[in-house]
């Protein structure tokens, strides 16, 4: 895709001038193509994804990951994801946008890959080299609406009211829910028996895993894929037809790649969750209220059982449940803003209770994902500049101890995870004591896998005052201190005290790392 207003402000480095040569006579964005040009030779063909057991992704959005802002500068930071442990990457949306600088959820033309983040082929060799360190990329992919530049938005457009029009096959409108941005794609519209805007999605969802070797996709405002007027009070009540439209892109989806993953932005009543998970797609689950709360020292509303579903009816691995993500405030500015006590005020307290709250987020079985600098305390607004606006690259926090404490901290937690499949699979037991009652005295995780092989103990203290913590250990004899583990604890009784800092955690584990 060409776009002559905007094409010209993409550096030489992302995107060299010599594959985005305008041609004569054309008039607004045109679509360009190549006879004979030579396909890419994958360097890795025997990738096999990560367990969804143990996924933990890096949501990503390439503008503001680091100073390119592009591919390449993403390529250049792969040693430190590796480092982290992540095992997937989820690009916010790449497919081609309204102009250069967004989030990505302005879509126009889904075929293109946008050329502000680089060549097709940069996004192949991205993709192969993530493969080549085991790490799985996911699509953030967005088909509730698309831009007025979209070709099917254009051939049906009603231009006095700036809207896609009455007779048009694809979209409508009205957006029938309230979430709807853009133009609202039709996922019913049907010409001579066939259903056509799903028959494109089913197309654009194969092209995109076939062509770049993708492991799966995140699906942007699912909830919205429905022709079922609804109100905020209701759009979340169950909704079959949306059911029966998502399981049919789930199985298109399967059909080219059965191992790929299916993530949903769905946010529906838990029946409807529940019947998507037992068709083998996940769903977010947003904690960021929940561990907000922890995160700036308040008990109210702090509980963390969400994050995990424990229920026969459901899959303990369907939901990827996160801390952060791209649309929610970062933990770290809550902190500064609102934190009580020492935690508004100093940056270690800061840092030390966010490595609590990572303690009660990674030991939890189920997929997890952090966004981008989560682990470094990221503590700009996500209003900063606007709410979709640039925001600062901060790598120089990697400077600062306490915020470089943090990430070794998530790194330790990720590998524990990675290292010890058997604690985080379906067959493994978690026992919470993390509600607002489980405060003053301390929180707990007591972690076993199956046959009580491996146990492993969280003990927390949220809480801006050192407590004597009564824990609960479920074997007496010999525990080790992950985080440390020339430190050792005997274990004689069920119930041991534990001195635990303020704003600070203990791990301990019946096993050596």
């Amino acid at each position: 895709i060409l776009d002559p207003s905007n094409d010209h402000y993409i550096p030489e480095s992302t995107y060299p001038a010599s594959g985005r040569t305008y041609p004569d006579g054309a008039i607004g964005i045109v679509s360009v193509f190549k006879t004979g040009e030579e396909s890419y030779n994958w360097k890795v063909t025997d990738f096999e994804i990560p367990s969804r057991d143990n996924l933990v992704i890096y949501e990503m959005l390439l503008r503001d990951f680091t100073d390119a802002g592009d591919l390449k500068g993403a390529m250049d930071k792969l040693d430190y994801l590796e480092s982290l442990g992540v095992n997937a990457i989820e690009l916010m949306p790449v497919q081609e946008f309204d102009g250069n600088d967004s989030w990505g959820y302005n879509p126009a033309f889904f075929f293109a890959m946008d050329k502000a983040y680089g060549t097709d082929q940069m996004y192949k060799e991205f993709i192969d080299e993530c493969h080549r360190r085991g790490i799985a990329v996911i699509l953030d992919v967005v088909y509730n609406h698309a831009t007025g530049a979209n070709p099917f938005a254009r051939m049906w457009w009603n231009s006095s009211n700036n809207k896609t029009a009455a007779n048009n096959p694809f979209f409508n409108v009205d957006a029938p829910h309230p979430y709807s941005v853009f133009h609202d794609f039709n996922h019913d519209a049907q010409i001579d028996g066939k259903y056509i805007v799903r028959d494109f999605v089913k197309r654009n969802l194969a092209f995109l895993l076939e062509e770049y070797n993708i492991d799966g996709f995140r699906f942007d405002l699912t909830k919205g894929f429905t022709q079922k007027s609804s109100t905020e009070s209701n759009a979340s009540n169950y909704d079959a037809s949306r059911v029966a439209i998502l399981k049919e892109y789930n199985e298109a989806i399967k059909a080219v790649k059965p191992e790929a993953y299916v993530i949903l932005e769905h946010f529906t009543d838990d029946r409807e969750e529940t019947e998507l998970s037992n068709e083998g797609m996940m769903v977010w689950r947003n904690m960021n209220w929940q561990y907000g709360q922890a995160a700036m020292g308040f008990a109210n509303e702090s509980a963390f059982t969400r994050t995990y579903y424990n229920a026969s009816s459901r899959p303990s691995n369907s939901l990827v449940s996160y801390m952060e993500s791209h649309d929610e405030e970062r933990l770290a500015y809550k902190q500064l803003t609102w934190g009580n006590g020492i935690i508004k005020t100093n940056l270690d307290a800061r840092m030390k209770q966010l490595e609590t709250s990572a303690a009660f987020f990674f030991t939890v079985p189920g997929p997890k994902m952090i966004w981008q600098f989560g682990e470094l305390g990221y503590d700009i607004s996500i209003d900063e500049n606007g709410r979709t606006g640039k925001k600062p690259v901060k790598w120089d926090y990697q400077g600062i101890t306490s915020r470089n404490q943090l990430n070794k901290t998530y790194s330790s937690l990720i590998n524990l995870r990675m290292e010890h499949e058997e604690l985080f699979n379906s067959t493994a037991t978690l026992k919470w004591e993390v509600t607002p009652t489980f405060w003053e005295q301390g929180r707990f995780i007591t972690l076993s896998s199956l046959g009580n092989s491996k146990q492993v103990v969280v003990v927390g203290n949220f809480t801006n005052d050192p407590i004597t913590a009564s824990t609960k250990f479920p074997a007496t004899g010999t525990w080790y201190n992950y985080m440390n583990q020339t430190e050792t604890i005997n274990v004689t009784s069920p119930t041991m005290t534990v001195n635990v800092p303020a704003n600070s955690f203990r791990i301990f584990s019946t096993f050596r790392d």
